[in-house]
């Protein structure tokens, strides 16, 4: 009978179906021993995409069965609608931090999706959104439009809190450079910065200008950039000298680099990690004047990230030619810390275990100090 197991195995069971939603309802109605352990969970990662649930939770907020497991979240998922409908729905996001203010006191973690802002402006009302929710500290935007920079910049120091910022295919209708966004603020104070915007022109210019006049500057040491424009590596050389020593796990794209063309990072003495995406037969001549340019004493995971050409012999040497070049500097004394080396195979013909036996040849690693794993892309994704 479950009334005669003792609570903590109960826990321990319910928790580990924290993924599970389907079991963790069938739990929730065993018996009311078991209730709480599920509904904890149940509620400690909520995800809304549709009006009609949005509705749902706002009628049943101040229920008392209800109430008490509101406290219980950690992570938000709210998702604008984005199917078409007879009745086009109106943009409701922007009404959450009014109606449920002080509602989700243990919310760390808020995700705002689908969001088209250059059509629907915000009311200022949304903008006292770290004000409902003081625990707040990791803000993710994702497939969203602002009218400009200035309203994205507005809602991130929004979040006083905020330590953690993930912002994935967000774009602006009026470009970065036509706002004005020289702006020195307090807040917020990024430990990490996770940032992915495909074909946005200015962004990384008009993000980086922004983060020098915050105190990011005094706390961020986790930055990931993900796909970057010929324009600008100026300006990431620029943040990266900024943070010098404090910065620890980087990731950058090598698609615009050339021998003459690269980051320098020799004064990022604390790098521990470093990720090297868009390396391609066009781009790969950039990776060893960046490995030459490191300050590598810290460093222990490399992580590269090679564009596999399908059919061109003559770029498969050129990238064979350059990992090898970077293989003899890898082995150097300078990169005793180095423990390991991951290479992503991306693009390309279906990866065979042939082709990834043939990559790791290309690098010779000392197998002593440094582990060598060559995967396809396909298995990070699964």
């Amino acid at each position: 009978m479950p009334d005669s197991m003792p609570a903590e195995v109960i826990t321990r069971i319910i928790n580990d179906l924290s993924d599970d939603r389907r079991s963790l309802c069938s739990c929730a109605l065993v018996c009311r021993h078991w209730l709480p352990a599920s509904r904890y969970n149940l509620f400690y990662r909520l995800a809304i995409s549709h009006r009609s649930n949005f509705d749902t939770l706002l009628h049943v907020r101040s229920a008392t069965h209800i109430a008490p497991a509101m406290k219980n979240v950690h992570s938000l998922q709210l998702f604008e609608d984005n199917e078409p409908k007879e009745t086009e729905e109106q943009p409701w996001i922007h009404l959450f931090p009014l109606l449920f203010s002080q509602c989700f006191p243990a919310m760390h973690f808020l995700t705002l999706g689908n969001f088209a802002w250059d059509t629907f402006p915000l009311p200022r009302s949304f903008y006292t959104l770290g004000l409902h929710f003081p625990s707040l500290t990791t803000l993710k935007l994702v497939d969203g439009r602002f009218y400009n920079f200035a309203e994205f910049r507005r809602v991130v120091c929004a979040c006083k809190n905020l330590a953690r910022l993930f912002v994935d295919n967000v774009k602006w209708r009026v470009g970065p450079t036509q706002t004005p966004h020289s702006v020195t603020t307090t807040y917020p104070k990024l430990e990490m910065l996770w940032f992915q915007n495909p074909n946005c022109e200015s962004a990384v210019p008009a993000l980086v200008e922004w983060l020098m006049g915050t105190s990011s500057m005094e706390t961020l040491s986790d930055v990931q950039l993900f796909e970057q424009n010929s324009g600008d590596l100026p300006e990431i050389q620029r943040l990266t000298r900024a943070l010098g020593s404090r910065l620890r796990h980087f990731q950058v794209s090598l698609q615009f680099g050339a021998e003459d063309r690269y980051l320098d990072l020799s004064g990022n003495s604390s790098l521990r990690t470093l990720h090297v995406r868009g390396i391609g037969a066009a781009s790969c001549r950039a990776l060893c004047p960046l490995l030459e340019h490191l300050s590598p004493a810290n460093l222990e995971n490399l992580s590269l990230y090679l564009k596999m050409p399908c059919k061109n012999s003559e770029d498969l040497e050129i990238l064979q030619t350059h990992l090898k070049a970077a293989a003899k500097i890898l082995i150097g004394a300078d990169f005793s810390s180095l423990s390991m080396v991951t290479i992503w195979l991306l693009e390309g013909p279906p990866v065979a275990l042939g082709l990834t036996t043939l990559v790791r040849s290309w690098m010779p690693l000392s197998e002593a100090r440094t582990v060598l794993c060559v995967w396809p892309w396909s298995w990070l994704r699964q």
